[in-house]
Order: structure tokens, then sequence, then C-alpha cells
């Protein structure tokens, strides 16, 4: 806003002597009349004050580029906060808008996966689905979701299209956005659990009857991922610590959420202050107007995500000579004829071209082709069978309200509290640690109210139900009204579950969680009350087992809970038997394969007696070497690490989780679920995995006692720099997960596509919070910026960031101008 400014000038008196020289001028020319003296000109009316700015908002950055934002309201914390992630991240933020408003074919390409996509997200974040969302945001959410917007808009509009992150530079899609923009990333976000995996399935439903209007299926669709809905990789992994297990007495907190470094859930550090408002500071995923993961001067939390399902699938009984009918028995008893209607939806493709495809709707859902989720489950039509799907979460909008309601969070208590009335989270645990020393597990999040009873009921003998139970998706008769949810009278949504029925720990010792069930959350005080079998990732129970939730424990969530345990005791070498920040850092990035742990005496005995390895396609080959590397081998996965790639593949080739069963003498226990099984079974199998995993690197000249940094590394674009990485695979029960793909021909893995995002230690002393932290991608994806992989070369050197959260501490390590902006 421009302040002009004039000069002062003596009016009145210049009107006075004019209007005196006209009365003496009067007189001298021999007027006998007094002629009128005529009033003073009324002075010009005052102009109104200008009208306040609607946002206005102060950006102060701290080292390694994280911005403070200060605000007298929650527009302008939102608008401080949307030009901080743009000048930050501009090219990612708008390609998702794309391709969560449907026009990913006509702005990037009009491939068959953009195509599908596009129709689905066309469909489901229709305008007035957008709007619904954002009217059922509290006042002060849609405040800061517009001042996101408005923030993003101006730091377009102030740098040019032109002037960006080059990755996007000039780009027509990159445009201003608004709130229905952030309605429909928020839409979308809201499906990772459970409609976005099943996007090709739902977009190429189509009944016998239909003449072909879906994208012909390509190559380049991404084919049905279960892993992905029952969290057997990626994940993420959380300590809370209570009083009893830290060693100031304050509760402590270790967040490690292990997600991509690109794209939608990329996490973005950052603070928000409306002085006597909100103070709260951590990270949150792009569009996100609040922290998802932080700490405030009271209690700090994480998330991991969770194996509840947020969806079921209904098979249909379709009424004979009529595929677009299905029979139902509603609670009347009474037997209808429902319609599965139809709904065209164009998109836009380049040069003016259009693409008309169809979402098919039943009552309970968009209608599926089943056989693109099993090719075992019928197509439509099929003896007579149709498949539809429901998804709690996309009857959800009320995300951004919790995490809203978690940032003002006074302890961990109220933390859950607050969880239980809004129950907005979408597919996330929840651990937390408040500075009182008590700490939190808890699984407050959107899942189908289908109780033990009715699941049983609803699967029944049906084959291809129990198939699809036995694989780990609820599907249920569509058939009855009695497999209908129900609802919990402390539920705000229809058809889910109340926090009284969802599962939660509070207390004084720690909770932990590896996207394991909430069963062994502490595996001294586990949850063995019966709750929904929706909530486990194995939906139906163990043979055997006492409680329903006992099952085997992935090798990361075994590893982390004996950590815990062997600091608890005193067994890790750390000195004392309690946490402190420091030590908690070292646990964390410990690095330790629990896999190597289990197995690799076994191996090394094996090859010891016998060193020629079987390698497929016939042949062997000596062992001798590489036993001799991995009987040194420290048996974790830091950068300077010998013989974890060996081990890696070797693994690989093993899949110890997938073979849980059949890897290990001694089965099961659930009176031990931490120390079983165990007991490595070394057969012709497991020979033949090591001598592939040895072949695989002499084949490709890297030595066989390399560095594991020389090989898991991030280059740096344009300089060629290589920052090496530490950390493993979550199915070897290393717990600082990474995420690169397999050895390439010369033996790399590389490049990073996520694993440590933000990573925080967070406990409390008499000023209020002490926080560590690291974002393992670095603040920008803008390889020009100077925060895009400054954090990186500190987690390579495990090398912790100070969090500055007072206002002294924010001056101290403040670099740069204060920002301030205001429109």
């Amino acid at each position: 806003m421009n302040t002009v400014q004039t000069r002062k000038r003596k009016l009145p008196l210049l009107i006075g002597a004019l209007l005196a020289t006209s009365m003496i001028l009067g007189g001298c020319l021999g007027d006998d009349k007094p002629r009128p003296i005529p009033p003073p000109a009324a002075p010009a009316p005052t102009p109104p004050p200008p009208p306040p700015p609607e946002f206005s908002a102060e950006i102060q950055r701290t080292e390694f580029g994280i911005p403070h934002i200060m605000a007298e309201d929650y527009k302008g914390l939102g608008y401080g906060l949307g030009y901080a992630f743009a000048s930050d991240n501009i090219c990612s933020l708008a390609r998702e808008i794309v391709v969560a408003s449907g026009t990913s074919a006509l702005n990037f390409e009009p491939s068959a996966r953009n195509i599908t996509s596009d129709v689905f997200y066309t469909w489901y974040n229709e305008p007035s689905r957008r709007m619904a969302l954002l009217d059922v945001q509290e006042q002060e959410v849609r405040d800061a979701i517009q001042g996101y917007a408005a923030g993003y808009s101006r730091y377009l509009r102030d740098t040019g299209v032109d002037n960006i992150d080059p990755a996007c530079a000039g780009e027509p899609w990159v445009t201003e956005i608004t709130e229905m923009d952030l309605a429909a990333v928020y839409g979308k976000g809201n499906l990772r659990g459970g409609l976005s995996n099943f996007v090709t399935p739902i977009v190429l439903a189509q009944p016998p009857s239909a003449s072909a209007v879906a994208p012909a299926v390509g190559e380049d669709i991404p084919a049905f991922d279960l892993t992905r809905i029952n969290v057997l990789e990626g994940g993420s992994n959380a300590y809370a610590l209570g009083s009893e297990s830290t060693e100031n007495g304050s509760g402590m907190l270790y967040g490690n959420p292990h997600e991509p470094w690109y794209g939608v859930q990329r996490f973005y550090q950052f603070h928000l202050t409306i002085p006597g408002e909100i103070d709260v500071m951590g990270a949150g995923q792009q569009g996100q107007p609040f922290v998802n993961i932080g700490f405030n001067k009271d209690v700090a939390w994480s998330h991991t995500v969770s194996t509840a399902k947020r969806f079921t699938l209904y098979q249909l009984q379709l009424v004979p000579g009529d595929d677009l009918k299905y029979r139902y028995t509603n609670a009347d008893g009474e037997v209808e004829e429902r319609d599965i209607t139809r709904e065209e939806i164009t998109i836009d493709l380049p040069g003016g071209a259009t693409h008309t495809g169809a979402i098919y709707n039943s009552h309970f859902g968009p209608m599926l082709a089943a056989q693109f989720i099993n090719g075992a489950l019928p197509s439509w039509g099929t003896f007579n069978l149709a498949f539809a799907i429901r998804d709690a979460a996309s009857e959800n909008p009320r995300g951004v309200n919790q995490w809203y309601s978690m940032n003002k969070a006074t302890s961990s208590e109220d933390l859950l509290d607050r969880m239980k009335t809004v129950l907005g989270l979408p597919f996330v645990n929840t651990i937390a640690a408040d500075r009182d020393g008590n700490a939190l597990y808890a699984d407050m999040s959107t899942v189908p109210h289908v109780t033990s009873a009715q699941f049983a009921a609803c699967v029944g003998a049906n084959p291809a139900l129990q198939a699809l139970a036995a694989a780990g998706i609820p599907g249920l008769d569509g058939s009855t009204a009695a497999c209908e949810w129900g609802s919990d009278e402390d539920s705000p949504q229809e058809g889910i579950f109340g926090g009284s029925n969802l599962p939660a720990l509070l207390n004084t010792t720690y909770s932990t969680n590896s996207n394991d069930s909430y069963w062994m959350s502490n595996p001294d005080e586990p949850l063995n009350q019966e709750f929904s079998p929706l909530l486990r990732r194995n939906l139906v129970a163990r043979p055997g087992v006492s409680v329903a939730a006992a099952a085997p424990r992935l090798l990361r969530t075994r590893m982390g809970v004996v950590q815990v345990q062997e600091r608890l005791s005193g067994e890790d070498g750390l000195g004392g038997n309690k946490f402190s920040l420091r030590k908690l850092q070292e646990v964390g990035y410990s690095n330790r394969n629990y896999a190597a742990e289990l197995v690799l005496d076994d191996v090394l005995a094996d090859c010891e007696a016998n060193a020629l390895m079987p390698v497929t396609g016939g042949g062997t080959i000596d062992a001798t070497e590489a036993c001799e590397v991995l009987g040194n081998w420290d048996r974790a996965n830091n950068v300077g690490s010998r013989g974890a790639h060996v081990f890696r593949e070797f693994s690989r080739n093993v899949n110890y989780e997938g073979n849980i069963e059949t890897a290990f003498s001694v089965p099961f226990d659930e009176a031990d679920p931490v120390n079983t099984p165990r007991g490595f079974i070394v057969n012709e199998s497991t020979r033949r995995a090591l001598g592939d995993a040895i072949q695989l690197f002499v084949d490709r000249g890297v030595a066989l006692d390399e560095q594991l940094g020389n090989l898991q590394f991030e280059t740096v674009a344009g300089t060629g720099e290589r920052i090496p990485m530490h950390g493993g695979r979550g199915q070897e029960g290393v717990f600082n997960v990474i995420f690169v793909p397999g050895a390439d021909a010369d033996g790399n893995y590389t490049p990073v596509t996520g694993g440590p995002t933000y990573m925080q230690t967070v406990t409390w002393d008499a000023d209020g919070p002490v926080a560590e932290a690291l974002l393992g991608q670095s603040q920008s994806a803008d390889a020009t910026n100077p925060f895009s992989r400054d954090q990186t070369r500190r987690y390579s050197e495990k090398n912790w960031i100070p969090m500055p959260f007072s206002q002294a501490e924010i001056a101290a390590s403040a670099i740069g101008e204060k920002v301030v902006i205001t429109e």
C-alpha cells in the first residue's frame, strides 16, 4: 500500500485576504449598498480511511529456510504460510492441483493413466463436493485456507510465472489459486487409504451391456497395490516416552514418518503464531494451513499410517437379465430392486478434443471392475454378480479441522479428547507425549462401523468374500441391510466408529508404533480389547490365538520395541537406563538391521560348512569372501557399513516377512511377540538367495566390502555432488527406513524417493519445548533454491537441527530480512 505525502497550504488566510480586497475595491467604485459577504466555502469532505488489509503476515526465516509466520488472525497466518511455501515448492502444489482437479491429460499428456485419473477426480472432486468440504470447516480454518490460497497467489504475482522454479517456469498450468483448488487437494488426500487405491477399477467398471467408453488398459495404468493398503511397505515410526522412561521426567517424542520426498505427501517445516491464540511448530504436507506433525509448548505428536481399513467392498446380486439392477433386502425384510446409475464424465484433452468416461454408482458407492483388484474375482455380470465400494474417509471432510484442533492441545489427554471429538484423521495413528510425562498411542481415525460379529456374518461362507478377507480386503454381502455400516452415538459421522470404540493407550512409560496394528503398542500393556477386525492388517484372526489381534509383528516393529527395551534395561551401551534427547537420537539413527541380528549367525555357520552357494540358472559361486565380509559387517545400515548391500539383496531374495510362517523354526507366540518367530531355517532356497546376492555384485564389478554410502546416495542436481545416505529397508527390520530402487547396472541404490522426512525429537524444560528436527529432503524441491539439499547433508551426517521456538531463539538464528506482506 502506497502512502502519499502532501505539502500543507494556508488556505484560510488566503481566502480572508481575497475577501477583504474585494470589499475595499467595491467601496472605491462608489457602490452605496454594502454587499453581503459570501460564506466561506465548505471544506472538502475528509476521505474515508482505506480499509484495513484483508491479509497481513510477517515471515521471518531461520537457518535452513524454516519460515516463522506471525499474524494477527488466521487469514494472515494462512497468507504467510502460503506465500512461504510457494516460494520454495510452487511446482509441486501446482501440479497436485492439476491432478486433483482432473486436468492432467489436458495439461501434461493424454496418456491412459492421466485420462483414467482425470475421469475419477473430475467425478469425485466436482464443485459441490468441494464446497461442502469448505462449508464444514471451523471459521478459523476457513480463514486460514483462504489466506493460504491468497499467499500462494501473491507470491506468483510478485515473482511472475516465468521467474519461478525452472521445473515449471512459464507453464500455463501454474496459475493463481483459490480455496476451491485447495479443497480439491484435501479431498484427494482423504482418499489415500481408500478410493485412491481403486481409481483404475472404478473408472474401468462397466456392465456387459455398455459400450466401451473407458480408456484401454495400458502399461501406464498402475496395477492394484494391496501392500499400500495393508501398510506392508513404507509407513512410519514413532516413540512416545513417558516420565518413567526419561532422564528429565518430562515426556519425550521421536517421530520419523516415512513418506515420499516428492509430490503431495512432501512435508514442509514451519512455525505459526498468533500471539495469545496459537503457537505451534512442525511440518505439514503441501496445501495444509496447519501443522500435521509437530509440537507446541505443552505437547508433541507424530503420525504413522494405520493398518485400519477405510472401506468395504460390497458384493451385489444382480437381477437376472438386467445388469444395472441388484436385489437388496431392506431393514423391513422387503426385497427391493435397486438401480445402478451411470454418470457421464467428460474431460478436456489437448487441441480441443474431449474424452467421455463414466462412473457407475450403487447406493453403497461406485462400482468396481473387480477383476483388476484380484484376477480370481468375477467381472461385472459373471455369475450374476457385481462389486461396489464404500469409503468412510471419502465421507469425512474434517481433516483440516482436526489438525487445527490438535495444534492447540494442552496435554496428551487433551489431544486424545480433541481427536475423539472431531474424529477427522483419515488414515493415521497418533503417538504423542507431553511436558508432564504422559505418553499416548491412539488410532482415532475414520473406520467403517463393522463389528466382529457383523463382519463374520456378512462374509459368511461366500468364497469370494472369504478370499478377499484372507488377502486383507474387507468385502461384505451387499444384498441385505444387515451388512450396512452401523454408527456410534459419539461419532460425528454416520457409519463410522466413535472414539469409545477405537483403541488408545495413555501411560507414563512408553508407546511405539511402526505401522502394525494397535495390539502391541507397548508389549507390557497390550490392547487386548475386542475391536473391529477392520482395525487390523489381518482381518482373519490367526488360528489358536486368544486375542484376535495377536499376529506376527513386522520386523521393523520388533526392532523398534527392542531398542526401547534395551535402552530401559541399559543393555545398549549408551549409559544409564533412560532416555535423554541425545540418546533418543542415537537410538533412532542406530540403523540396526534386525534381520541380520535374527539370521546372520545361522547363515555364516552354514557358509563355513559349505561356501559353494547355488545360483539361479545353475552352477555355484564361492561365498568365502562374501561370508568373511558379512562376518565383519557391523550389522547396521550406516554410510560406512561394509557388506550391508550384500545382505540387502540376500534379504530381498529370502523375503522374511512374506515367508514369515516358513522362514523360522520357532513360530509366533502371542505371549512373546517381540522375540518370535525366530530360528532361521537354512535350506537350498536360502543358500541360493545368498548365491544370487553375491553374483549380482560380482556381475556389476562392485566390491563385496564396499561402504553402503558409496552405493546409496542422493545426487545434487547441477553439481553432481553425491550425498551418502544411511538407512535401510523396513523388510529387513531397519528402523530408519529409506526408499531407494533396487541396485542399478552399476550396483547403486539411487535416487532416494522417500523415507526419512520430518524427523523430530521433542522434550521440555522449565522454559518450554526443547526440539531438534530434520527434514530429510530439505525445505525446497527447487534445485536452484539454497534450501534444496542443506538438510539432506545434515541427515547424512546424523546432525540434528535445533528448532527455534521462542522469540529469542528465532531472533538468534534468523537469516535474511523479515518479510511483511499485506493486501
